[in-house]
């Protein structure tokens, strides 16, 4: 196969990683006073390289050659040497940020960047240039006066000018990143020390570039999302007790939305029995959040929370346990009814296994439940007239798909399921159901996406769910260590390297991907980190509202087993798809 070869030439802006996570939070690593800032799995070039590797048919490779406090003639000065003898095939070029910054005279630039361009061309290399991103008027925080950042502002619009009109005379493709964060007030918000995208800029800038680059190459049918909105819905990370927030849903029901999901102490078994619980949010905007309900479900463990909008009623389902749960011993879905604004029925039993997320299908509401302690069966299908009561339907994962997370997606009366599956819940199984032979037809993604959330997009099927930064291949090598390095026998977690360790626990993110056939493509990658994701999707005009969880402000160093092991957060985006 062949290998496109894509280089990100520039400054600080460029290289990404000089960028605190998030300017609106502390994003402190957990138990000190030490900031996260962007890493380099998270900036907008190696969040491009992913998105292209889906789209283009040729392999890709995205090489980082920004450099922090590079103006356009130091720049120049490296090109040679550290661009042009990697032999790329596109040069990225994006300077123009620290160039005002130093107080570069808008001739010396141009200059500058023609010789660039000359020089990439020379070598056989298509340039790109980059109009500079803007400064805020949050750059009054590093001393500057209003006076100042505005002159700077006036500086910044001039260079952009410049590279519009050098892209114009020398016939070069442009992206203009300027107009962007412009247009796009969540990026312009976003903006660290009043000039640097942080993680949530740069994650909007990476599908933004890729669907400039990707119409350079050909690709017309990336969807060109627009990150509109990002803010932290919920947090209780100071309550060590109830700190893991997690597993969401996300419904929109008599004109308010409503966001469902786990609030205790861990992720996994609790360690505090009796703090457990589904905790329900509600919003007339998506933005501001009240609670609604704190459901608990006879002491248990109540996790995996799940909303159902059935006719006139509101409901929440959720997954209990034992706690400490037998080993061996299958989980059970409670649910409970909403019975007036903030008032919501005692949860009681409905049916075994997780209950993932049910449709209306045939008249009746549907559901997967995994875990259900059959041993012939990993999912199996259950379907019920009101919601409450629930009968066995159909299997339609056998034990050996070893199939557990199941969304389903109803289209007239094509019923499809999307599960999460394999030995080592490394794959995206497609099921769908045969009503002529009464049987299920699977399809393997030969892709890790957990948790699936399925949605239309006007006449594509989408999936946001956890998948890993890393290649699948590379991710399930990491994840070796990280067993040994948690589980393993006495004295093996000391022969693994804690690096790679984080490496692959860092690795976890929110991914959105459009589905090709049975292919998976990544369209945008959300904020986030370690324990993350699970997401609920609502359609509202036209954005789509997603929550998801994750631990990413608080991301410690991992040098220990349990070190990793930090609060989460409940997250809400919208985005609009171009």
């Amino acid at each position: 196969m062949s290998k496109t070869k894509i280089a990100v030439f520039g400054d600080a802006v460029a290289a990404g990683t000089s960028a605190k996570l998030d300017v609106f939070h502390d994003c402190f690593q957990y138990g000190t006073t030490t900031v996260n800032m962007v890493r380099e799995s998270q900036t907008w070039g190696s969040i491009l390289a992913r998105i292209l590797t889906d789209w283009v048919e040729d392999d890709v490779e995205v090489i980082n050659a920004g450099v922090s406090g590079d103006t356009s003639s130091e720049g120049l000065a490296r090109l040679a040497r550290e661009v042009l003898a990697q032999s790329p095939d596109i040069v990225l070029v994006l300077f123009g940020a620290e160039d005002a910054l130093a107080g570069v005279e808008i001739e010396a630039f141009r200059k500058n960047l023609k010789m660039i361009v000359d020089e990439i061309a020379a070598h056989n290399a298509r340039p790109v240039l980059m109009t500079p991103t803007p400064v805020s008027e949050r750059m009054t925080a590093t001393g500057c006066t209003l006076r100042e950042v505005r002159r700077r502002q006036e500086r910044l619009s001039a260079l952009a000018r410049s590279v519009r009109k050098l892209a114009e005379e020398k016939s070069v493709d442009l992206i203009d990143l300027h107009r962007f964060f412009l247009d796009t007030r969540l990026a312009y918000d976003h903006l660290y020390e009043g000039w640097l995208p942080d993680g949530v800029a740069q994650s909007g800038m990476a599908s933004f570039v890729a669907g400039e680059l990707l119409d350079m190459l050909g690709v017309k049918t990336y969807p060109k999302p627009v990150l509109c909105g990002y803010r932290k819905a919920y947090s209780d990370a100071e309550n060590g007790d109830t700190w893991h927030n997690a597993f969401t849903d996300l419904t929109y029901y008599q004109g308010e939305f409503f966001l469902a999901f786990h609030t205790g102490k861990s992720h996994g078994a609790p360690v505090r029995f009796g703090k457990e619980a589904l905790l329900i949010l509600r919003s007339p905007d998506a933005v501001t959040w009240v609670t609604e309900a704190v459901l608990r479900a006879d002491g248990r463990d109540y996790r995996d929370a799940k909303l159902l909008v059935a006719g006139d009623r509101l409901m929440a389902f959720g997954a209990c346990a034992e706690a400490p749960r037998p080993p061996g011993s299958p989980m059970v879905t409670y649910f409970s009814e909403r019975l007036a604004p903030g008032r919501w029925s005692k949860p009681r039993e409905c049916g075994p296994g997780v209950f993932w997320r049910a449709k209306k299908w045939r008249g009746k509401y549907v559901v997967a439940s995994h875990g259900t302690g059959d041993p012939n069966a990993s999912v199996k299908l259950f379907s019920s007239a009101d919601g409450r009561t629930w009968e066995e339907t159909s299997i339609f994962c056998e034990a050996a798909a070893m199939a557990n997370e199941t969304d389903l997606w109803v289209e007239g009366d094509t019923l499809t399921a999307f599960s999460r599956a394999g030995e080592r819940n490394d794959d995206l199984l497609i099921s769908t159901y045969i009503p002529s032979e009464d049987r299920w037809d699977a399809v393997s993604c030969g892709r890790l996406i957990h948790a699936p959330c399925v949605f239309k997009l006007g006449n594509s099927m989408m999936v946001a769910g956890r998948y890993c930064s890393q290649s699948d291949e590379g991710f399930r090598d990491l994840k070796r260590d990280w067993n040994a390095f948690n589980y393993g026998a006495e004295g093996e977690s000391l022969q693994v390297d804690p690096a790679r360790v984080e490496a692959y626990h860092h690795g976890l993110r929110t991914g959105i991907f459009v589905l090709d056939g049975a292919r998976p493509r990544l369209v945008m990658e959300l904020l986030s980190a370690g324990d993350s994701s699970y997401t609920g999707v609502v359609q509202y005009g036209d954005e789509t509202v997603i929550s998801d969880y994750s631990m990413h402000e608080y991301y410690p160093k991992i040098e220990r087993p349990g070190d990793w092991s930090t609060p989460c957060d409940i997250y809400v985006s919208r985005i609009r798809f171009g």
